[in-house]
């Protein structure tokens, strides 16, 4: 298990990309709550990815265009945790939005490849702008993220639905022989 703090990895990203980007750069929002803290993540390549995947949208995206970034943690998505088939303690979702994001489908399926989840299925609906892509990690297929991505008109946001399970501490009972 890898304790990671979501929070931070996405004000660092944030501040690199504010440094390595050249020439104009997009105003960003970013809203992360101080309360989420660390969570407990099974496989290493969690924090790559949300670093990466943020850098990468924010770098494809129209310097003209205002990006938000956010995380927030949802405390039940029923639906969505009977179709991907897990049980976690709570879901964390981090949201990229704007009108300039430019990141494409087959792009996302290869950069999740790259740092260690599989796309285990991509669903959508006919005429719809919304899909969903569920990704398992290569090592440990139960380890699951879900990416939504929606082609609105104006604006295009991808939502990463993390299922967070946290480990609940037992009651140790002694039992002594006298």
């Amino acid at each position: 298990m890898e304790r990671i703090d979501l929070g931070q990895i996405i004000q660092e990203a944030t501040a690199t990309f504010y440094q390595n980007r050249i020439g104009d750069k997009p105003p960003i929002s970013l809203t992360v709550p101080a309360i989420i803290g660390d969570i407990l993540w099974p496989d290493r390549n969690l924090k790559e990815l949300v670093k990466l995947f943020l850098y990468e949208t924010l770098l494809t995206n129209d310097p003209g265009a205002r990006v938000a970034v956010s995380l927030q943690r949802r405390a039940e998505l029923k639906d969505l945790s009977a179709f991907v088939g897990v049980e976690p303690s709570y879901w964390l979702h981090l949201r990229i939005s704007g009108r300039g994001v430019r990141l494409v489908e087959h792009f996302i399926e290869e950069f999740f490849y790259q740092i260690g989840y599989k796309c285990a299925e991509w669903v959508g609906v006919e005429d719809s702008q919304t899909c969903l892509a569920i990704f398992a990690a290569a090592n440990m297929p139960e380890v699951k993220i879900v990416l939504c991505v929606d082609s609105g008109r104006f604006t295009r946001k991808f939502d990463l639905l993390l299922p967070v399970r946290e480990l609940l501490a037992l009651p140790c009972v002694l039992e002594t022989k006298h």
